[in-house]
C-alpha cells in the first residue's frame, strides 16, 4: 500500500507539475496530498481483495456443480490461458469494437 501509494503519487505529481507548466516546488508540494490520496485508494483495495478471497471457495463450489450458475470472467481476463473458447467475447483492446464469442485477435 505504501510502495503503491508512492510510486502512484509521484506520477499524479509529475503529471501536476506538467499540468500547471510549474516547476520543480510544485511537484514537491503536491506529492504530500496525492500520496495520501492513493495510498488510501490501494489501501482500500486490499481490503476489496481480503474480503473477495473469503468468497473465493465459493466461486470454485459454483463453478464445479453441473446445475451451478455460469460464472463468466471479467472482460479484461478475456484471451488468457483459463479462458474457455465459449466465453472469448469482449472488446477489442485496439479499436474498442465488440468481437462475438469465439473470436480472438
Amino acid at each position: 500500500m505504501i510502495y503503491g501509494g508512492a510510486t502512484d503519487g509521484y506520477a499524479s505529481a509529475k503529471s501536476v507539475r506538467s499540468g500547471m507548466e510549474a516547476g520543480s516546488a510544485v511537484e514537491v508540494l503536491s506529492f504530500p496530498f496525492t500520496f495520501a490520496y492513493h495510498a488510501i485508494e490501494h489501501g482500500l483495495y486490499g481490503v476489496v481483495h481480503l474480503v473477495d478471497f473469503c468468497f473465493f471457495p465459493f466461486y470454485g463450489a459454483a463453478e464445479l456443480h453441473p446445475y451451478g450458475p455460469e460464472i463468466k470472467p471479467l472482460d479484461f481476463y478475456q484471451g488468457t490461458w483459463f479462458d474457455r473458447a465459449s466465453d472469448r467475447s469482449g472488446t477489442d483492446a485496439q479499436s474498442g469494437e465488440s468481437l462475438p464469442p469465439g473470436v480472438r485477435k
